[in-house]
C-alpha cells in the first residue's frame, strides 16, 4: 500500500463530499457533515477534525475517524490510505461484491469483442428503462 501525500486524502474526501451532494447547489459545511456521519454511522468525527481532513492539516485518518469515514462514504478504509486506489477502482470493487455482477463479468470473459459489446448494449438498455442514470429524477 503507498503512504498518502497531504492532498491525497483531502482530494478524496472532497471529492467524495461534492460527489454525495451533487444534486445540491453547494455541499453543507463541515458542521452539517460531522453530524450527518455521527448520526448515519454511530461512530464519531469533530466538525474540526473534518476540517484538517479537507484542508490537508491532517492526512491519515485512523481508528474510528477512518471507519466513519469509511461507512459514510461507503468505501473500504484502504480508499483512504491507498494513494494509488481510484473512485473509479472502488465503484468497481464495490459493483463486484454483487454476485449477478460478478457472474456477468466472469460468464462475459472469452467472448469476442462483439458479443461483449452486444452485452454492454442490453445493460445499457435495461439501465435505460430502470431510469438508473437519470440524474433529474433525484
Amino acid at each position: 500500500m503507498s503512504t498518502p501525500d497531504t492532498g491525497a486524502i483531502a482530494t478524496k474526501i472532497n471529492a467524495l463530499i461534492e460527489e454525495k451532494w451533487r444534486h445540491q447547489p453547494k455541499p453543507p459545511g463541515n458542521a452539517a457533515i460531522a453530524r450527518a456521519i455521527r448520526e448515519e454511522t454511530g461512530l464519531s468525527i469533530s466538525t474540526g477534525y473534518l476540517w484538517m481532513l479537507r484542508t490537508g492539516e491532517r492526512k491519515n485518518p485512523t481508528g474510528p475517524r477512518l471507519q466513519a469515514l469509511a461507512k459514510f462514504f461507503g468505501k473500504p478504509a484502504g480508499y483512504f490510505l491507498d494513494q494509488d486506489i481510484t473512485s473509479e477502482d472502488m465503484d468497481l470493487a464495490t459493483a463486484l461484491r454483487s454476485s449477478g455482477v460478478r457472474t456477468i463479468a466472469l460468464r462475459s470473459d472469452g467472448l469476442s469483442e462483439r458479443s461483449q459489446r452486444a452485452i454492454l448494449d442490453m445493460i445499457e438498455h435495461a439501465r435505460e428503462i430502470e431510469r438508473l442514470d437519470h440524474d433529474d429524477d433525484v
